[in-house]
C-alpha cells in the first residue's frame, strides 16, 4: 500500500524556508550591527531611532510614538534614549500638551551622526542584501512582508 503524504512537501518547504529566513535575517542584522558599531558607534536600533526623528518635519516625536514605531518596550526605549541623550544625539523634554508624555528631539549632532552613518549603512545594505536581489524580487519581498505586517497585531 502506498502512503499518501498530503502536505508533506509544503511542510518541508515551509520548514526549510522559515529556517533560511530566520538564520539569514539574523546574519544580516549581525553584519549591519557590527558595521554600524565599528564605523559610527551606533546600534541598528539607535540608527533607526535617529532615522525616525530625521524623517519627521519637526525632528521631534513622543516617546510613545517612537516605542510603537521601533517595536520597543517603554523601559527598553528609555534606556536607549538615555544613551543617545548622553551622547548628545537627542534631547528628551516634557511634552507641553501632555505633562505625562515626553518628546524626543534630534540634535544637530544627532542629525550629523545620522547623515554620516547613513552613507556607510546604505553601502552595507547594498553589499549584504540589495546586490543579491533584483527589482522583481524586491517587489515580491515588499508584497509578502506588507501582507504579513498587516496581519500582525500592533
Amino acid at each position: 500500500m502506498v502512503e499518501v503524504k498530503l502536505g508533506r512537501d509544503r511542510d518541508a518547504l515551509a520548514q526549510r524556508s522559515w529556517r533560511l529566513y530566520f538564520e539569514t535575517s539574523q546574519r544580516i542584522r549581525q553584519n549591519l550591527e557590527g558595521n554600524l558599531k565599528d564605523r559610527a558607534s551606533l546600534t541598528v536600533s539607535d540608527y533607526n531611532t535617529l532615522l525616525l526623528l530625521w524623517e519627521e518635519p519637526t525632528h521631534l516625536l513622543t516617546m510613545s510614538v517612537l516605542a510603537k514605531k521601533l517595536v520597543f518596550s517603554p523601559s527598553r526605549l528609555n534606556y536607549r534614549i538615555k544613551v543617545l541623550e548622553d551622547a548628545g544625539l537627542v534631547t528628551k523634554t516634557e511634552c507641553a500638551e501632555d505633562k505625562r508624555a515626553h518628546n524626543v528631539g534630534l540634535t544637530e549632532a544627532g542629525a550629523q551622526a545620522f547623515l554620516n552613518a547613513g552613507r556607510q549603512h546604505r553601502e552595507n545594505i547594498d553589499e549584504v542584501f540589495l546586490s543579491h536581489v533584483d527589482d522583481e524580487e524586491l517587489e515580491v519581498i515588499e508584497r509578502v512582508f506588507a501582507r504579513i505586517g498587516q496581519a500582525l497585531p500592533e
